[in-house]
Parts: structure tokens; sequence; C-alpha cells
């Protein structure tokens, strides 16, 4: 028997002899609604599901992202480095390096989609996990495999986003660094140990804003820069004059395995939005779009990548620097673009680091709150919302100051590259995705199947029933077998009955499982000449020490 609660019904008022003035003021009711008001849940474990409808209040809640602002989003996410790393790439792999670089591009779209979609089944099976917001990515694993692949993946989703940034505040005091000297013509130097503060410096304020649906205005800026950037870049190459005949150097020839590996590493790290995804879904009005939204802005970078690459193999051949913008002549707007292009990097660190700050504030015990409320109600709330920010802008303020002082030690932005992309973010993209979806979706097949049972009783039930086939057969009735659309449908079922979906999991897990162990076997041999050349920093550093 099921019961349902009266919405209608109210409560008789007490009377009371105190006047109207003494009495306390009614807040007006909250609308409740059952979420699953005809279903019921089975009787599992409280820690995963309720065996009780969940109700929702209907509140006020700030405006969540559109499709457009996500994709810009993605779009300021992957930053520079593809416009100006990719091309000696692919110049060093040959024309196997587009095949590669459109399959690691694939395999990104693919996991993304595996990774929304998991909290998509996850939000079906447990509604209470839309609590842990900040943390959505440690939140799965917890749902899927207990707290200890929670506490791993919080642990790498941390370190991932930590080490990106180190790479962007690298570039960013080198891009300054070199406006100043080419513009002097190497008569003044003011060094890159000092603008890598300064760029820290115009990070930290930027960093307090919360979360991505608080930085709509950000991203906006950030993707205006970035086309005036591709503008000036292109400007750039085509202004170059070039150097031999077009295409020189590039070879037919299959580029050596350590090679090919090598470019692995540094392709995850430069199209990894993986550990931000998640917090980007949550905070959209329509939380299935966030798959078009990634393949949206991965399909809008890579083209503008790949383009330009072909341009400067174009011009350059192989004599191309691992860094195209070394290759490029001085010029007014070759300084312009070195100058937008760290302020860009700026906005891209503030959009990553979102998804760490959340989680580490978690942990603190800190609320999600805007940080324009803060200081609009700041004259209400004085002393409690004011040690409230200060907390906050001390955490995100001394994580930032820890990156900087990596910054500070690392010789060349690239040099993290290969280590970041292999190690940290390979598990992050290519293994975990895999791994939740196949358990979740397992989960959620035992999840119908105990319902069924409980809600039919001991009728004769079967339990082979799948709704997309009973929805399937009369678009295939009704659609002639020889056409387009027939022939889709036909090749959708054959794909649902295989459960290729499945199989593709798997084949994606033993690549991820194999790159990263064979990228970190390669680290832990490279690991020691990380540091070969030192940065200026420490040169200087040690340079007013006796020897």
């Amino acid at each position: 028997m099921f019961f349902f609660r009266r919405q209608n019904a109210k409560p008789a008022p007490r009377p009371s002899r105190a006047p109207s003035f003494a009495l306390p003021k009614r807040r007006p009711p909250v609308q409740l609604t059952p979420s699953h008001q005809h279903d019921q849940l089975p009787f599992l474990r409280r820690s995963r599901f309720s065996a009780l409808p969940h109700f929702r209040a209907y509140e006020d809640e700030p405006e969540n992202l559109s499709l457009f602002i996500a994709i810009l989003y993605v779009v300021d996410l992957f930053g520079i480095f593809p416009f100006v790393t990719l091309p000696a790439l692919l110049v060093k792999l040959g024309y196997f390096g587009i095949l590669l670089v459109l399959s690691i591009i694939f395999l990104q779209i693919y996991t993304s989609f595996l990774l929304s979609q998991c909290w998509t089944m996850a939000e079906h099976l447990d509604p209470s996990i839309q609590q842990k917001r900040n943390y959505p990515y440690a939140a799965l694993a917890e749902l899927a495999y207990g707290p200890y692949m929670s506490l791993l993946v919080s642990v790498l989703l941390d370190l991932s986003i930590f080490a990106m940034a180190v790479p962007s505040v690298v570039m960013a005091a080198e891009n300054l660094e070199a406006v100043v000297l080419r513009m002097s013509a190497g008569h003044y130097n003011f060094s890159y140990c000092y603008w890598a503060i300064i760029v820290g410096l115009v990070i930290c304020p930027l960093m307090w804003l919360g979360s991505p649906k608080h930085m709509r205005g950000l991203a906006i800026i950030a993707v205006c820069v970035m086309i005036v950037i591709v503008a000036l870049l292109w400007f750039c190459l085509f202004a170059a004059p070039p150097i031999g005949t077009p295409f020189e150097g590039i070879s037919l020839e299959l580029p050596g395995f350590l090679t090919v590996l090598s470019s692995y590493s540094i392709l995850a790290f430069q199209f990894d939005i993986h550990p931000v995804l998640l917090t980007l879904q949550i905070d959209m009005k329509h939380k299935s779009q966030v798959s078009w939204a990634a393949l949206s802005g991965i399909s809008i970078t890579c083209s503008v990548a790949i383009v330009g690459s072909i341009i400067a193999a174009y011009k350059f051949g192989s004599i191309i620097a691992d860094n195209l913008l070394h290759s490029l002549p001085t010029s007014v707007p070759f300084y312009v673009m070195l100058i937008l292009m760290s302020l860009q990097l700026c906005f891209s660190v503030t959009v990553a680091s979102s998804a760490m700050f959340m989680q580490i504030e978690n942990y603190f015990k800190l609320p999600e709150c805007e940080f324009a409320n803060l200081i609009y109600r700041l004259f209400y709330f004085y002393f409690s919302l004011l040690a409230l920010t200060f907390k906050r802008m001390l955490i995100r303020s001394s994580v930032l100051a820890l990156e900087v002082l990596v910054a500070e030690f690392v010789p060349s932005f690239d040099a993290l590259m290969d280590v970041v992309g292999g190690t940290i973010t390979g598990p992050l993209v290519f293994i975990l995705p895999p791994l939740l979806y196949r358990r979740i979706r397992r989960m959620e097949r035992m999840h119908q199947r105990i319902a069924a049972e409980a809600s039919y009783g001991s009728l004769p039930l079967d339990l082979n029933y799948d709704p997309i086939e009973l929805e399937m057969e009369p678009l295939l009735v009704s659609t002639p077998p020889s056409s387009p659309r027939g022939c889709w449908l036909r090749m959708v079922r054959l794909l649902h009955r295989f459960e290729c979906d499945v199989s593709c999991t798997m084949g994606v897990l033993i690549f991820g499982l194999l790159a990263t162990f064979l990228s970190t076997y390669l680290n832990l041999f490279s690991l020691p000449n990380l540091f070969t050349n030192n940065s200026p920093c420490l040169g200087n550093m040690t340079g007013h020490f006796p020897q």
C-alpha cells in the first residue's frame, strides 16, 4: 500500500494570548514535491539508496549555465598550450601525428561522455549525491567503490589541477620576460622570477570568485581574448619569412615508440577537461548537454590548433622550435600577442582551479557562497561573513602561493608535461571513467531489477525486459529498411544488443592502463633529468651562497 502526503492540509492554528507583535513571524510555506512519486526504490543499504521518496524544496537558486557559456568554459580551459606546442609535436611525429592527435581527442570526448553519464545515473540511484556537489568526481568513486577509491580520486584530482596550473604560471612569466627582453634588444631584462610573482598577484583576486557559475563574465572575456590571440598568431605566421621549402624535413616514416609515448603524455595534458567536467555539469541548466559542450569546445580548439600547426609546418618545416613563439619574428602584433597570452593563462588557471578549491573548502567545512553575495551582505552579517570570506581567501591564496613557489624552480613550462600528462592525468581520463561507468551501470541494472521484484511481489516477471527494444520496435516497422533512417535504427539496435558501450569501455580501460604504466615507467628514468637545467631563480638563489 502506498501512502501519499496531503498537500493542501493545513494544521489548525493554536490559540495564543500573547499580542500579535510578540508572536514569531511565520515563514512562507515551501512547496515540496516528490522526486520519485510513482516509484518504489529497492530496499538496499541507506549509505547508497533510500527507500522513501525524496523531496526537494523550490527556493531561490542562482542562475545556472547555458550550453553556450559551457562551451566557452571548455575553450577557456584548454588555454593557449595547443596553439604553441602542437606544431612542433606534429612536425616531430610526421603525418602520423594528425592521426594520433585525432585518436587521443576522440578518446577524450568519449570518456567525458562516460563521466557525464555516470553522474546522471548516480543522481537516479542516489539523489542525495547532489549534496556532494563540491567534490563530484570523488563522490562518484565513493558510490561505486567505497571511501578508499574516493580518497585516491581526490588526491589525483588535486595533484592534476595543481600540476597543470604550474606550467601556465611559468609560460605567462616567460612571455612577459620575452616582451621586455626583445623590446629592449637584449639591453634590459626583468627577471622571470619577478614576473612569476606578478602573475600570481594578478591571479589571486580572480581565485576568490567561487564556482564556474560565478565566472560567466570571466569566461566570456577569456574567449574574446583568445580570439584576438589566434588572429594575431596567424598574422605573425603569415608575415614570417619562410625557412627553406614548404614542409621541409617532415617524413612519412613512423616515429619511434618513445616519441609516440612522450607525445601521448603531452596531448593528454593539453586536452584534459575531466577534473572540471563534473563541476561544470552540476552548474549547467540542462546537465545532459555537458557532453555537447565538451564535444564543441574540444572540436573548436583542436581545429584551430591543427590549422595553425599546418601553417607553421608550411613556413618553418622541421626547424620549428618546441615553443612556436621562439620561431616567430619580433613585431608590435607579436608583443601584443605575448601580453594577451599571459592574461589568458591567468583566466585559464582561475577556471581550472575551481574544482580543486571547492574540494579543499569542503574539507574545511566552508559552505559554498558567491564572493559577490558576501560583499553585498557584508553590511548585514559583518563579523560572521567576514570570517568566512577571510578563510576562503586565505585557503585559495595559500594554494596559489605554493603554485608560484613551485613555478620558480621549474626550468621551463614543458618540463612537467610528460610527468603530469602521462602519470597523473592519464588515470583521470582513460582509466577511472570506464571503471566508474561499468560499475554504476551494473548497479543501475540491479536497482531496476530489485525495484521490479519489490513492486510486483510474486507475480511472474520478464527480467529480460528492455525498454529500448520496446520503443524501437514501432520505429523499425514504420521505417523502410533501405532508407538511411532505417539503416541507422538497425545499427543502433545491433550495437545495443551487443552492449558495445561495455566493450568500448573495456578497450579504453586497457589502453589507459597500458599507456599510464608505460608513461610512468618512462618518467621514472627522466625524472632525475627534470631539473638538470636549473631555473634562473634557483641559479640566482644558489649564487649568493659561497661555494
